[in-house]
This record gives structure tokens, C-alpha cells and sequence, in this order.
């Protein structure tokens, strides 16, 4: 008798782990996660090897993001029991962690004993694409496919793969199937909506994104086409959608065109990006401390060495970038700064190449790297301030950043605003005027404030010779106004604004770069007739290699800068040819760089304090000859002597800057939000 109490007992406490268990797996489907751990941790308290306990444990701890614990729970469970699914959920804990590589072992692990879901095979197509993986990638979506032909995610991420190859109309076939599977999802419209626009099919684009409600999307692409009716709608919904979080990656440079943005949303949008776009490697280690060696290497600039400055961009050879930062590389002190640039973006074409043969520093192509192989190659290289120039802008990879392969990161030039989420960068570079010291609040970074513009010029830029109007498409006599930014900058207050002008300046053109879509010019051709402006008055100009167009600028008479977002690069093009612009601050970041130009020139008195004051300096300067001609041969004269244009001096800010910013970290102060001022 007494043998078999023992066995009886045993069998007893196996009915009741059973029981526990089913029910913790029960709260665990209705999200009641508290009380799943209770019943979990209750059956371990008696059994601590029970490997589904441990399994579970680890899944629920994993759905409230405590994914370290879960991993050593699941962890625990294998050290017990072998298991396809115990590795398939090690690997999504490994996922949230970025620790993609140790994710890729667990999926295929899983996979290895047996486990066949099309999750499973979307997730790992997912991290091989992160490593640039791209065949391996595309048979894991192929192979989720043929597990389950109604996952409509693996078609869609399949014809992500190949829009970036550039097979369009395979990508458009199997975002079509996916919305045949799921036509609700508001994340496959922005794809689709997204590969029409590609294919400038803008107004396919646009229905698409209104299907799935992705109103930031939509106003975009309407901005773009200068189809401005309903706007104020859907500006509203898409300001609603940032403010409550409700869209996954809702990209923050679409926002700048919105009138109502303010720099708190258009912050918040950027750390709800990131966290869409990057969660784990956000949540992953960071590879070098913040602040780390700072103040040895301090002490070994003292002694003579070089601090090591990295670059991180894809545009390095784009003209835009060209005309901006070429002239700063070229010029940083080689003695106290070892600059090393890391470009993930194309090959150089020639006219690239030729000016960068005067930059200083060494090359790094990380374009065949993944975010993980290129963030350690910077840790490698033991970078000491790493300098993002990308920002959200496209093409951009601040996976790179978020897991943190330098001591301090800063974001500077690329994208105009706040990155929004504190581990992508600790500093912003700008200035007080597009950057206020009041406005701190509106960045995650802490501001690092040139003491003229943020925004360099390059001092080797040169154009062709000037032609004549006719050659240019303009009428020989008149008053010019210009704005060469792009259409998504227009609105119609800004454009009846400009359509007053005309009307108040008798012979006067405006002239528009050409948006390159035949329905944007017409959309900006009626609007500009219904306002009683003849269509003939406003003059598209064709894109022109750089040189050809800084050759033609002169022949403007007055840049209109545009609201919210205004003129960067464009407006210091204007500026570098001659040409005056009126501008009025915004409120945003991309709304002030008009301001802090025009102060960089001396020009303050075409800075206007509100929209009604821009119309009168324009119009004023239309009419007042005199003043004109004073204010183009001040603007002449600076072009020898104006900080803006003072490429050298410049350069010397900018490392002043550079060494107060690792100063700061080095001394411990890095909690200390107070802006860092270059002396």
C-alpha cells in the first residue's frame, strides 16, 4: 500500500500542473497576462524544470516586452526538452533585442525540427533582408507563401524585395494579391500607394493611400502634384493619426508641407517612426558606451594626437550634398581631425568624383554591409563623434545609429528637425535662429548651435556663363520673381500670396522649376488663373545641371522663400548668385532656414515678421529701384566677406563645436540639456 502513495501523489501533481497550466494558457489568449505569470510561476514553484512552464513563462513575459527574462525562461525550457517551438519563440525575444544574427540561428533551428508556419518564414525572410541576404530572403517569403497562400504580409514584404530591384510590376502583382487576402490593412495601401508612386502613377498613388487612410501619405503626394482642394481635411486626419499613434511608419518628412504641424507632433513622429522601423536594434546593447574614451582622447588631442570625426550618409556624391559639404571636408584641419566617411549610397558619377579628389579622409563604402556589420566596422574603427547626415530622409539607415557605434552621435544638415528618439543622436546641429534656445523642448537632442547659419556653402562652387532671358524662357523685360523649391513647399495661401504680387506688379513673371508632371503644372496653371493671373505669366524652367542653373539665377529679381517648409539649399543658391529672397520665419525647424540665411548675408530687412509684411518687402522691392540695386550690391559684396559664404571660417566653427560637444560628454555633463554653443 504505502508503495504506491508516491506514484499516486505524482500523479496527482502532474493532474494539477496540467490544469494550471491550461488555465494560464488560457489567460495568456485573452491577453491577461498577469494572471498567466501567476499560474506559470505557480507550477514552477513546485516543478522548477517543468519545460512548458518555463515555455509560457518566457512567451508572456516576451508580450509584455520583458524580453530579456522570457529569453532565459525559453532559454530554461530548452536546457529540459529540445523543441521546434521553444526556438521559434527564443528567436522572437532574440528579434526584440537586435540580436539578429542569434535570431536567424533560432528561426532555422526551429524550422530544422520541424516547425512550418509562414510567420516563421516572413520573420526570417525579414532579418536575411536586414543583412542584405536579398536571394535568401526572397525563398524565406516564397516559402511562407507555399506554406499559407493567404498571408498576405509575405506577399507584400516579397514585392518590397522586388521594388528594390526594381521589378515593379512583379511588386505591383503581389501587393494586388495581398490586398485581395487583406484589403483593410491601411499598412499594405501605403506599400501599394507607395510603388505607384514610384512609378508616377501619382494619382492611382493618391487613391491608394485615401483607401487605406494613410492621410500622410496622401497630402504628400497631392502637394507634390499641386492638387491642393481638400487638404485641410486630410491634414487634419494625419495630424490626428501622429498625435495618437495610430499608423505605423508614418514617415516624418512627408509632414513638413502641413501648415498646422507643430514641432512637438513632428517630434513625436519621429520617435514613433523610429520605434516602428527600429525596435530592436533601439533595444539592443549599445556597442560603445555614451561618453566612452571621450576623455582620454581629449587628453591625447592635448598631447597632439587627432580626434577622429565620422560621416555617415548615402548622398555623398549627390550634387545637392556636393554643394553644401563638399567644401567643409575638404577644408577640416588635417592636424587635430581624422575624418573618415562612411557612404552606403551609389557610386560616384565624374563631376563627384573630380570634387572630391580635394576632400580629406578616409573612405568607407558600407553599402554591401548590413546595419549591424556597418555600426561595428564605425565601433572599429574607434570613431570618437559620429556625424549622421541623413536623418529620416530617403534612403537613410539609422539602424546604424540606434545601435550606437560611437560615444556621442550627432545629427546635422540631411533632415531638418528632431530625430525624436534619444538614442539615435545626442546633439543636433543648428543655430539660434533656426534653433532658438527657447525651442529646446522641441528636440530629443540636445541643440549644438553654430554661431552663424548651420548651413555651409561650398567655397569651390562656380556656374557657367549667365544666359540671356530669352535663352532662359523669360520675357525681356519685367520683374522677376522666382522660387526654384520643390512643388510639395507650394500651398494655396502661400501661392494666392504670390498671385497678389503679380497682380500688384504690372509686366511681372514668376518664376516656377519645372515639377517635371504635366498635372502639377496644369494644377498650378488653373490656380493661378482663378486668380485672375494669365497662365503666361508663369514660366516653368527646366532642370538643369548645376552649374548651367547657378548660371541663370541672376536673371531673377527677388527668391520667394515658401511656408512652413522653406528654401535650404535653394535658398542659398539664390543667395551665392546674387539674387535677394524675402523669407518669414516658421515655427518649425524647416521653416526658419530662410531666416538664418538671410541673416548670414546681412540681409535681416527681407526677414518679414508675418505673412503680410512679406507681401510688402516683396512688393516694395519690385517697385523701389534704388533699394534694389543697394541691397544686390550689398549681396555682391558679401560674396567676399558674408559668414554664409566663408567657407574656411565656417569649418573652424565647426569643430570648435565638435570639441565643446566631447568636451561635455567627457566631463560627465551629458545629462545637462542645455545648448552647446561653438566659441
Amino acid at each position: 500500500m504505502n508503495s504506491s502513495r508516491p506514484s499516486s501523489a505524482s500523479a496527482a501533481a502532474r493532474s494539477h500542473a496540467t490544469t494550471l497550466l491550461q488555465r494560464g494558457i488560457g489567460h495568456l489568449n485573452d491577453e491577461k497576462y498577469p494572471h498567466a505569470q501567476a499560474l506559470f510561476r505557480e507550477i514552477l514553484a513546485e516543478d522548477p524544470q517543468h519545460a512548458d512552464a518555463l515555455h509560457l513563462l518566457g512567451v508572456t513575459l516576451a508580450r509584455q516586452s520583458q524580453f530579456a527574462e522570457a529569453e532565459k525562461s525559453i532559454r530554461a525550457a530548452l536546457a529540459q526538452r529540445e523543441s521546434g517551438t521553444y526556438r521559434r519563440d527564443l528567436a522572437w525575444t532574440l528579434l526584440w533585442q537586435g540580436r539578429d544574427g542569434e535570431a536567424i540561428e533560432a528561426y532555422r533551428a526551429a524550422i530544422g525540427h520541424g516547425v512550418r508556419e509562414a510567420r516563421v518564414f516572413n520573420n526570417l525572410g525579414n532579418l536575411l533582408k536586414k543583412r542584405h541576404s536579398i536571394p535568401q530572403a526572397e525563398a524565406c517569403y516564397r516559402e511562407a507563401i507555399a506554406t499559407d497562400p493567404r498571408y498576405a504580409v509575405a506577399y507584400s514584404n516579397l514585392a518590397m524585395l522586388q521594388q528594390d530591384a526594381g521589378q515593379l510590376e512583379a511588386a505591383g502583382e503581389n501587393l494586388r494579391e495581398a490586398l485581395k487576402l487583406d484589403g483593410n490593412s491601411p499598412h499594405l495601401w501605403q506599400c501599394y500607394g507607395g510603388l505607384l508612386e514610384r512609378m508616377d502613377r501619382i494619382e492611382e498613388a493618391d487613391e491608394a493611400y485615401c483607401r487605406g487612410g494613410r492621410w500622410e501619405a496622401a497630402q504628400y503626394v497631392r502637394r507634390r502634384e499641386a492638387h491642393w482642394r481638400q487638404l485641410d481635411e486630410i491634414d487634419t486626419a494625419a495630424l490626428s493619426m501622429v498625435a495618437q499613434g495610430t499608423a505605423d511608419n508614418l514617415t516624418p518628412w512627408c509632414l513638413l508641407g502641413i501648415p498646422s504641424l507643430t514641432p512637438e507632433l513632428h517630434r513625436d513622429a519621429g520617435a514613433r517612426f523610429a520605434q516602428s522601423r527600429w525596435r530592436g536594434e533601439l533595444a539592443a546593447p549599445f556597442m560603445v558606451a555614451r561618453g566612452a574614451g571621450l576623455a582620454a582622447a581629449l587628453a591625447r588631442c592635448a598631447a597632439g594626437e587627432r580626434l577622429r570625426v565620422g560621416y555617415l550618409s548615402a548622398d555623398f556624391y549627390d550634387h545637392a550634398t556636393l554643394r553644401l559639404l563638399a567644401g567643409v571636408l575638404e577644408l577640416h584641419d588635417a592636424a587635430r581631425f581624422d575624418v573618415h566617411l562612411y557612404s552606403y549610397g551609389p557610386d560616384p558619377d565624374a563631376t563627384a568624383r573630380e570634387r572630391f579628389a580635394h576632400v580629406r579622409g578616409t573612405w568607407h563604402d558600407l553599402s554591401a554591409l548590413s546595419d549591424a556589420q556597418a555600426a561595428a566596422q564605425i565601433a572599429h574603427d574607434g570613431v570618437h563623434l559620429l556625424v549622421d547626415l541623413k536623418g529620416y530622409t530617403t534612403g537613410a539607415r539609422l539602424g546604424i545609429t540606434a545601435l550606437r557605434p560611437a560615444p556621442v552621435v550627432v545629427s546635422w544638415l540631411g533632415y531638418p528637425g528632431s530625430l525624436g528618439h534619444a538614442r539615435l543622436a545626442d546633439y543636433v546641429i543648428s543655430d539660434a535662429i533656426v534653433s532658438p534656445p527657447a525651442m529646446a523642448a522641441h528636440y530629443s537632442e540636445t541643440l549644438a548651435l553654430m554661431p552663424q547659419c548651420y548651413q555651409p556653402v561650398d567655397h569651390r562652387r562656380h556656374g557657367a556663363a549667365v544666359p540671356t532671358r530669352a535663352q532662359a524662357g523669360l520675357p525681356e523685360t519685367g520683374f522677376v520673381f522666382c522660387s526654384f523649391n520643390q512643388t510639395f513647399k507650394f500651398n494655396a495661401p502661400m501661392s494666392a500670396l504670390w498671385a497678389r504680387l503679380l497682380k500688384a506688379t504690372p509686366g511681372s513673371v514668376l518664376w516656377l522649376l519645372d515639377p517635371g508632371s504635366g498635372r502639377a503644372r496644369g494644377n498650378l496653371r488653373q490656380f493661378y488663373a482663378d486668380q485672375g493671373v494669365d497662365a503666361a505669366r508663369v514660366i516653368f524652367a527646366p532642370k538643369l545641371p548645376q552649374e548651367s542653373h547657378l548660371a541663370r539665377l541672376p536673371l531673377a529679381d527677388l527668391a520667394l522663400d515658401t511656408l512652413p517648409t522653406g528654401s535650404h539649399t535653394t535658398g542659398s543658391d539664390a543667395l551665392w548668385a546674387g539674387v535677394p529672397m524675402v523669407s518669414v520665419p516658421g515655427t518649425l525647424f524647416a521653416g526658419r532656414v530662410g531666416a538664418s540665411l538671410l541673416h548670414a548675408v546681412g540681409l535681416d530687412e527681407l526677414v518679414a515678421r508675418d505673412l503680410d509684411a512679406y507681401f510688402q518687402i516683396a512688393l516694395g522691392f519690385a517697385f523701389d529701384a534704388p533699394w534694389r540695386a543697394r541691397v544686390r550690391d550689398k549681396l555682391a559684396a558679401a560674396r567676399g566677406t558674408a559668414p554664409l559664404f566663408d567657407t574656411p571660417a565656417f569649418t573652424r566653427d565647426l569643430e570648435r563645436l565638435y570639441m565643446a560637444i566631447v568636451e561635455r560628454e567627457a566631463h560627465g555633463t551629458r545629462g545637462d540639456r542645455t545648448p552647446v554653443i561653438a566659441r
